[in-house]
């Protein structure tokens, strides 16, 4: 039976703080902690589509009660106190801590616990610690990282996977109470919880080599990998040497070639008496004036 799949009421049911004024129905409960100012009265108020069901307050510290919201007459959701209020009295401390106590120990129909922790901020001291002591408890429940809607997608996933860090071993999802990110996935995680079934969430292990022969067969490619490699350069060493003759001689070549087309280019231009001795130069180079010989019957200009 799908009791949260479609909201159809939410009633604020009880505000209590102690033992004794516990509901004394069958109905099975889903509990919500976290730090003060966390948002978890937003949560229920977008949960139930009624935006003053939960009094919210930009104060932290102001839950001081045990409040009770019974949903579709079939559950309930608890805002527990929050923790880390530093402003609180010791007595208010004190006071929040025996309220704690008596819930856990007493609530016979407590079915699930559900973290709230603020995703732009990496996870308190205490949220570690209530987290680790959750999972001693054996309490089925989930981790929601709120005010998502502050972040980008890319912050987000960051974000994310660095309170992953902190908090592992717990199924995690992502809420907004403005957008309503995550609602449905949070509504379906419930009834799951309601339903008898447990989150477990199983850690990725490094794959371990089972048979002996593969190893060697990969030292092996490894080992003729490494003398490829090692090769490479003396053939590449020998194949330079090889081909270094040869471009040195097409060099000359094309120096040489280079050399006779511009004397051949520069005799049209210049005068055969310029070449005192035909045959022993192969004549001026272009920009270049031959010094003018003095006598054997040169014209004087």
């Amino acid at each position: 039976m799908n009791i949260t799949s479609r909201i159809t009421s939410a009633v604020f049911s009880a505000c209590i703080t102690n033992k004794d004024d516990l509901p004394k129905d069958d109905l099975p409960i889903i509990a919500l902690v976290g730090r003060s100012n966390v948002g978890k009265s937003s949560l229920i108020n977008s949960l139930t589509g009624r935006k003053e069901l939960a009094r919210t307050s930009s104060m932290p510290g102001k839950t001081l009660t045990m409040n009770f919201y019974c949903i579709n007459d079939a559950f309930y959701l608890v805002d527990l106190p929050g923790y880390g209020f530093a402003k609180a009295s010791k007595a208010t401390r004190n006071k929040i801590q025996a309220m704690m106590d008596d819930f856990f120990n007493f609530c016979s129909n407590l079915k699930g616990v559900v973290q709230i922790v603020d995703i732009r901020h990496k996870p308190s001291p205490l949220d570690i610690q209530m987290h680790n002591w959750l999972k001693e408890q054996h309490l089925n429940g989930f981790v929601v990282l709120t005010k998502s809607d502050k972040l980008s997608n890319q912050q987000n996933i960051k974000m994310r996977s660095q309170i992953l860090k902190d908090i592992r071993g717990t199924y995690t999802m992502v809420y907004s109470s403005k957008t309503l990110v995550g609602r449905d996935e949070f509504l379906d995680a419930v009834e799951k919880i309601i339903a008898g079934f447990e989150f477990k969430v199983v850690e990725p292990k490094r794959p371990v080599a089972v048979n002996d022969n593969l190893d060697e067969d990969d030292n092996s490619s490894e080992k003729q990998s490494t003398q490829q490699k090692t090769l490479r350069p003396k053939m590449n060493a020998e194949s330079q040497s090889r081909t270094k003759p040869e471009k040195q001689e097409k060099s000359d070549n094309q120096q040489s070639n280079g050399f006779i087309r511009r004397a051949k280019g520069n005799k049209e231009r210049f005068n055969r008496r310029d070449f005192p001795e035909k045959g022993k130069s192969n004549g001026p180079r272009r920009g270049k004036r031959l010094p003018r010989p003095e006598g054997n019957g040169f014209r004087k200009e």
